[in-house]
């Protein structure tokens, strides 16, 4: 039992520090991630149904 209670908790403070991590250095808007010259939208209101 004290086996499996400190794998759950190694498990719990790994998960944690990853999630932090990822997080911080591996994560962008998707504004900022997906902006090309042929994606760009300035007022997506102006074309939808001729308005």
């Amino acid at each position: 039992m004290k086996a499996f209670a400190a794998a759950v908790v190694f498990a719990v403070i790994v998960a944690y520090g990853a999630s932090h991590i990822l997080n911080a250095n591996f994560q962008s808007a998707a504004y900022s991630a997906f902006t090309t010259e042929g994606a760009r939208v300035d007022n997506p209101g102006s074309n939808l149904l001729g308005n």
